[in-house]
């Protein structure tokens, strides 16, 4: 009796583990990712970040300590990378198509470099700087993350916006929806007293000045540590 009550045991069992609820159960028990933060990266690939320092240009320094900065809170954070002004040229004649390019390249999701990097293929700086329409899209990116665990925006540009929004304004939209905008300001000698430094602030985060990739390095290494505490 004893041996017929295990083997309908056994197959009782193997029947709910071969179902597909509990396949499906046990992939997310597998896969679910609790981030104690959400980041969204926002980067500027306007034509002047094609200058060369050191013979590496602007943007390719910004992408390669994003990616670093990425890998680093991976294990708290789910990130979001957004390029902006990356599309027709900056003159007048590419100024509307550009000042409309807001390319969310790499959606809310744990990070994979492979795919991080995959999804910056083929984008260079090009054209304008349309930040405050950047930090809306980012703004209506959150929406769509888990409530809970921190919001925060780390936006990286070499230049103040010009394609006529107010993103002093937008930033302070983000904030009331308790979202932090940080702010740094690469090769831009002009940041701490002028429009970059008050987007840091309407969006109650902080203004970095970087002059190097090497500053980049150490405040995105600041920025980590403070994620995960």
């Amino acid at each position: 009796m004893k041996k017929t009550f295990s083997l309908i045991l056994m197959f009782g069992l193997l029947l709910t583990a071969a179902s597909p609820a509990f396949a499906a159960e046990n992939a997310n028990e597998n896969s679910f990712f609790k981030p104690k933060n959400n980041t969204a990266i926002l980067l500027d690939a306007s034509g002047s970040m094609a200058k060369r320092i050191d013979g590496v240009s602007k943007y390719n320094m910004a992408k390669d300590e994003i990616v670093r900065f990425a890998d680093q809170i991976k294990s708290k954070s789910q990130v979001r990378m957004t390029v902006f002004g990356s599309e027709g040229n900056n003159k007048n004649s590419g100024k509307v198509q550009s000042c409309e390019s807001i390319r969310g390249v790499y959606g809310f999701q744990r990070f994979d470099k492979q795919s991080f990097l995959n999804s910056l293929n083929g984008i260079g700086p090009t054209g304008w700087t349309p930040i405050a329409k950047a930090l809306e899209d980012a703004k209506a990116s959150f929406n769509g993350v888990h409530k809970l665990g921190s919001k925060s925006v780390y936006l990286l540009t070499d230049g103040e916006e010009t394609c006529g929004g107010d993103p002093i304004k937008t930033a302070k939209e983000l904030r009331k929806q308790h979202i932090k905008v940080n702010v740094i300001g690469f090769d831009f000698n002009e940041g701490f007293n002028g429009q970059l430094h008050a987007i840091a602030g309407a969006g109650g985060g902080k203004y970095y000045e970087a002059h190097s990739q090497k500053d980049m390095n150490r405040i995105f290494k600041l920025e980590a540590s403070s994620l995960g505490e």
